[in-house]
């Protein structure tokens, strides 16, 4: 039975946003402080009841609910973070209360465990440094927790096409291309950097450990809270524009870190299973993003002539994604320490 489907309240309720800041390694602050930027702008739009209109009505009535201060949270693995943190609050409002925390070496999901279990707020919001909210994410997302029976929530997570690596990215890595017609429906495969959740919910699991690895923990909670019957739902409305690599090395770095994640997602010492579901994997979906730019390039603007490059552009992380598979199978060890994106 769904923790929300006890009597609803109309006591106001307290967000708490936590925002890890290992991503500003690739991506650089600029990003980040756009997304601060558009926080702030979202949460002063809720605050004074400037809804979208097609806000379902049971989203409208929750965020009325609102507390009178929303909690940001700014989590580290890197004391770095601490020369922006004058720079951070003075970009939030009067009714954001700031705080800076860092964790000396914790890295993406730690870092958002070490966040939840500072936070005060009856919700939690996980958010990427390095993503670009649409207007009105915030209201989306949050809002749908007007539905009782929705516990976890995540939004669209896609890369904006505006250039030919990034329409390349659109088109051939891991996130679907930009969904406007917007639905609320239980989620498939979803992200962690736009991803909300009652609080209660989250701390009764927490996102499992990994061991050496740097991704897959979503799909573990995932599976996790499936077995307590509780969904995660998916709000396309909530959007929000994903980076490609920032540069050849990142994508190179990024690329082998995959390709050691998949080939460790059930053990993490050498075995021809891990070899074979990495290398694979690579090859399927680079197929299916070929199939996918064949099929919907005029849809994120390439022209016919740029096909090739951006088939190009893609392959060449899979090549490295397929790479890190064999490189762990000759050095599990060695590719656990190294590569941690």
């Amino acid at each position: 039975m769904s923790v929300a489907a006890h009597a609803q309240t109309s006591s106001p309720w307290c967000l708490s946003i936590i925002i890890e800041w290992a991503n500003t390694v690739w991506n650089g602050d600029e990003r980040a402080i756009k997304l601060l930027d558009r926080l702030s702008q979202e949460w002063l739009a809720i605050r004074a009841g400037r809804y979208p209109n097609d806000l379902p009505a049971t989203a409208v009535e929750f965020l009325r609910r609102c507390g009178p201060s929303l909690e940001l949270l700014i989590v580290s693995g890197s004391a770095g973070v601490r020369g922006l943190e004058a720079n951070i609050r003075s970009r939030m409002p009067e009714s954001v209360d700031v705080s800076v925390h860092v964790a000396e070496g914790l890295e993406y999901y730690p870092l958002k465990n070490f966040g939840a279990r500072l936070a005060r707020g009856d919700f939690l919001l996980f958010v990427d440094c390095d993503v670009l909210p649409e207007e009105d994410w915030l209201a989306h997302l949050i809002g749908s927790f007007g539905r009782p029976e929705v516990d976890a929530v995540c939004g669209q997570t896609y890369v904006a096409p505006t250039d030919l690596v990034t329409r390349a990215f659109a088109l051939g890595w891991t996130y679907p291309l930009r969904d406007p017609a917007g639905h609320m429906v239980q989620a498939g495969k979803f992200y962690a950097n736009n991803l909300a959740f009652r609080t209660q919910v989250f701390r009764e699991t927490e996102f499992p450990s990994i061991g050496v690895r740097t991704r897959g923990a979503s799909s573990m909670i995932q599976t996790e809270l499936g077995h307590r019957g509780i969904p995660i739902w998916e709000n396309s409305n909530a959007r929000v524009d994903h980076p490609p690599p920032s540069s050849f090395r990142h994508l190179a770095v990024r690329g082998l870190a995959h390709g050691r994640d998949v080939y460790m997602k059930r053990s993490q010492d050498r075995n021809m299973y891990g070899l074979m579901r990495s290398v694979g994997i690579a090859g399927f979906r680079l197929g299916r993003g070929v199939y996918r730019t064949f099929r919907s390039w005029r849809r994120v603007g390439l022209k016919a002539w740029e096909l090739p490059a951006a088939i190009a552009i893609f392959s060449s992380y899979y090549a490295f994604f397929a790479l890190g598979g064999v490189l762990t199978h000759v050095n599990p060890t060695a590719m656990g320490r190294r590569f941690r994106v």
